[in-house]
């Protein structure tokens, strides 16, 4: 009898678990993908090079397996991660208590509702409408000089300043904008593939 309460309860779970994640990827647009761990990598590495001081915001922060490896790198840094959905919020709660990472605070939240005013960089990986909406707020809220790091997608009608290619299968490209300088329209799909690029500004 126990062993099929349990049964019952783990499938209850499990049914829960997925129904969830189907639910809010269809509000969000987007399923909770982990960053690939070469490209985690090469957006780590950059993040390194920027010698990173103050408020680090990562929006849509999934499972933590970018936010945990950003508040390690950096704890001199406050890390602030943001996401909705609640499976993987309570999966990279856990992971975050056994990392035992002081100086990273994650909050289930919309990004989109949430101040963006105190970065000094904001990391995202998400998807071209996101993105779009994302400008805008961008625009509206971010301080001059922050950093926008982007994995994938570009921000729509922005100049970046870098564009870094990651050694993965798909060279993914990574995107480094610095707010105030990143206004002028660039058709990065036109730009050559290989080392990194740099844009004259």
């Amino acid at each position: 009898m126990l062993e099929m309460t349990a049964a019952l309860i783990a499938l209850a779970l499990t049914v829960y678990a997925a129904g969830s994640i189907i639910i809010y990827s269809l509000y969000n647009g987007i399923t909770p993908m982990p960053t690939s761990t070469r490209v985690r990598r090469k957006l780590l590495e950059i993040i390194i090079e920027r010698r990173i001081t103050g408020t680090v915001l990562e929006l849509g922060s999934g499972w933590g397996t970018l936010a945990i490896p950003l508040a390690r790198m950096l704890p001199h840094c406050r890390i602030i991660a943001y996401e909705n959905s609640p499976v993987p919020y309570l999966f990279s709660r856990f992971a975050q208590v056994l990392h035992k990472q002081k100086n990273l605070e994650i909050i289930r939240e919309n990004f989109f509702r949430a101040s963006l005013a105190e970065a000094d960089l904001v990391v995202c990986y998400l998807y071209p409408k996101a993105m779009e909406r994302l400008k805008t707020k961008f625009e509206q809220e971010l301080k001059e000089r922050s950093l926008v790091i982007s994995s994938t997608f570009a921000v729509p009608q922005w100049r970046p300043e870098r564009v870094a290619e990651a050694p993965d299968h798909y060279h993914t490209r990574i995107y480094v904008y610095s707010v105030g300088l990143s206004s002028l329209k660039e058709d990065i799909a036109a730009s050559p593939s290989g080392s990194d690029e740099y844009m004259g500004m």
